[in-house]
């Protein structure tokens, strides 16, 4: 409570019902999501699950079969969280030539 929802920046596919994704927040989140292989659209093949997508606000991952997890689902899953590196900064601030 307290702290943003984080991003997702990135996600692969290291095996079939698994995920990594690296977040706004510096970490990075492995998820087995077998635990949802009962959904009807979830990805049947290695093939169907490595074709995935970060949504356009960064909340949430969707596949090809139209399968969706939510960021918070993925942390909430995770096996393993690493820091992958500090939380992304605000551009600095670069005036303008004269």
């Amino acid at each position: 409570m307290g702290h943003p929802t984080p991003l997702i920046r990135s996600v692969s596919t290291p095996a079939y019902r698994h995920i990594v994704i690296e977040a706004s927040d510096g970490n990075r989140y492995d998820a087995d999501l077998s635990s949802f292989a009962g959904v009807h659209c979830f990805p049947a093949s290695r093939d169907e699950w490595a074709k995935v997508c970060i949504d356009s606000y960064g909340l949430a991952l969707i596949w090809a079969s139209r399968f969706e997890v939510h960021v918070d689902q993925i942390i909430g899953l995770a096996q393993s969280v690493e820091r992958s590196g500090a939380p992304a900064a605000a551009a600095p601030h670069r005036p303008h030539a004269v």
